[in-house]
C-alpha cells in the first residue's frame, strides 16, 4: 500500500494524542499511589513507547520519500515512452522501464505480425541473443500466445489453471501482460522473475501496458506497426516467422503455375570464434554489414530472412536449383574481395550454404528447409567456404 503525506501526518497526530492520554492516565494513578518507584517504572514504559513512535514515524517518512522518488522516475519514464514515434523505440523504452522498476532479470516485448497471428521479439532485456530468432509464438500458443489470445494478464496461477504448455525450454515467463488499445492487439510483455508480483506492481504494469498501447496507436501507420513485427531488429531483414509465411504463399503459387522455386540456408563460417575474439558488438556489426551485402546482391524478387544467430535464409522465385547455387557461389567469391575488417587478414568472411528446390526436394516449406539444412551440414563437413546442392547423393558444384 502506498504511503502519502496525509497518512503520515494522521499517524503522527494519532500517536501524539495517544501519548497525551497515557500521560494523564499515569499521572492520575501516581497521585493515588503510595510508591514512587511505581511512577518511575510507568514513566520508563512511557518513554520507551515515545521512542518507538518516533522511530516508526521516521521510518514512515523515509518510506514516503522513497516511494515518491520512485513514482517520479516512473512517470518520467512513461513520458519518454509516450513521446516516441517509432514502434521499435517504444518497445525498447517499455522493456527497459519494466526491467528496472520490477527488478526483472529477463523481459521480452513480443509484437504481433501483419496478420495478427504470430508474435516475434522486437525488444528485450537479459535474454540470450542466440535465442531471439527462435522465440516465435503463434497466437494461442504457450504463455505468450495465450495471453495475446485472451487479452488478460496471466500469472503462474492462471498458467496452472489453463494447463498451458510452453513450447520453448529456453524461455519460461512467470508473468505476461497483453498490450491492447481500442480493440487492437499489439503484443505481449513477458517477464521472468523469481519473486511474486505485489498488487502495486501489477497495477503499475497495467499502466505501462496502457500507455504503451496508446503510444503504439499514435504511430504513423498501423500497417507500418505490423511490418515492424515482421522485421529482424538487428539486420532489418525478414524474421523467420514472416519468411515461413512468404515461403508457404510462394509454394502455393509455384504449384499453381508450375514454377520452380529454390531456397538456401547460409551460415557464416567460424562466427563464434569471431564473436569471442572481437566481441559481440563487432559480431553484430558484421551481421548488419553482411545483411546489406545480401540485399544488394540478390534480386528484388528474392526474399531474404534471418534464420538464426549467424544464419540467413534466401528464397529464389522461379529459379532452378543449379542457378540458385551459382548465384551463391558468385556471392562467395565477391565476399573474398570485400574488406569487412579494415585490412585485417584474419577477419576475412566466408560462409557455407545448402540449396534445395521445389518440386525436386519437397512439396512444403518444412521439407524444403530440412533438405537445405542437410546440404548446409554437408558443406560444413566438406571444409566450409563452399555451396552444396541437395540431391539423393549430395554433389559439389
Amino acid at each position: 500500500m502506498e504511503t502519502g503525506p496525509i497518512s503520515v501526518t494522521v499517524t503522527i497526530m494519532i500517536g501524539a494524542f495517544a501519548l497525551v492520554i497515557a500521560i494523564i492516565f499515569i499521572i492520575s494513578k501516581v497521585s493515588s499511589a503510595s510508591s514512587k518507584s511505581s511512577f518511575v517504572n510507568q514513566l520508563g514504559i512511557l518513554t520507551d513507547e515515545l521512542d518507538r513512535q518516533k522511530r516508526e514515524n521516521l521510518a514512515l517518512r523515509s518510506e514516503f520519500k522513497r516511494v515518491s522518488s520512485q513514482d517520479n522516475l516512473f512517470f518520467a519514464s512513461m513520458l519518454r515512452v509516450a513521446s516516441k514515434q517509432d514502434p521499435v523505440e517504444i518497445a525498447k523504452e517499455t522493456t527497459i522501464l519494466v526491467a528496472n522498476f520490477l527488478n526483472a532479470p529477463e523481459v521480452a516485448f513480443f509484437m504481433l505480425d501483419e496478420k495478427g497471428k504470430r508474435m516475434n521479439i522486437v525488444a528485450q532485456q537479459g535474454l540470450n541473443e542466440n535465442w531471439l530468432t527462435k522465440l516465435v509464438y503463434e497466437k494461442g500458443e504457450g504463455k505468450v500466445g495465450t495471453t495475446a489470445e485472451k487479452r488478460i494478464p496471466l500469472s503462474p496461477r492462471e498458467f496452472e489453471m489453463l494447463r498451458i504448455k510452453e513450447p520453448f525450454t529456453i524461455f519460461d515467463p512467470t508473468f505476461c501482460q497483453p498490450i491492447v488499445y481500442q480493440q487492437k492487439d499489439y503484443g505481449v510483455i513477458a517477464i521472468v522473475r523469481n519473486s511474486e508480483f505485489e498488487e502495486r506492481e501489477r497495477s503499475m504494469l497495467g499502466v505501462v501496458a496502457s500507455i504503451t498501447g496508446i503510444a503504439l496507436n499514435n504511430t504513423l501507420s498501423f500497417s507500418l506497426l505490423r511490418d515492424v513485427a515482421s522485421i529482424d531488429p538487428l539486420t532489418k531483414l525478414y524474421n523467420i516467422g514472416h519468411f515461413r509465411d512468404r515461403l508457404a504463399e510462394e509454394l502455393n503459387r509455384a504449384r499453381r503455375f508450375q514454377h520452380d522455386l529454390s531456397i538456401s540456408i547460409l551460415d557464416l563460417d567460424n562466427f563464434k570464434y569471431y564473436n569471442d575474439t572481437y566481441g559481440h558488438q563487432s559480431g553484430d556489426h558484421l551481421l548488419m554489414q553482411l545483411s546489406q551485402v545480401l540485399s544488394k546482391h540478390f534480386r528484388d524478387t528474392d526474399v531474404i530472412g534471418r534464420y538464426g544467430g549467424d544464419e540467413f535464409i534466401i528464397m529464389f522465385l522461379e529459379t532452378k536449383k543449379p542457378d540458385a547455387a551459382k548465384n551463391l557461389s558468385t556471392l562467395l567469391s565477391s565476399l573474398a574481395l570485400m574488406d569487412f575488417a579494415r585490412g585485417q587478414e584474419d577477419r576475412r568472411i566466408t560462409f557455407s550454404a545448402g540449396v534445395a528446390s521445389y518440386p525436386e526436394d519437397g512439396s512444403n516449406s518444412g521439407e524444403l528447409i530440412k533438405c537445405a539444412d542437410k546440404a548446409l551440414y554437408e558443406a560444413k563437413g566438406a571444409g566450409r567456404n563452399t555451396v552444396r546442392m541437395h540431391f539423393h547423393t549430395l554433389e559439389k558444384i
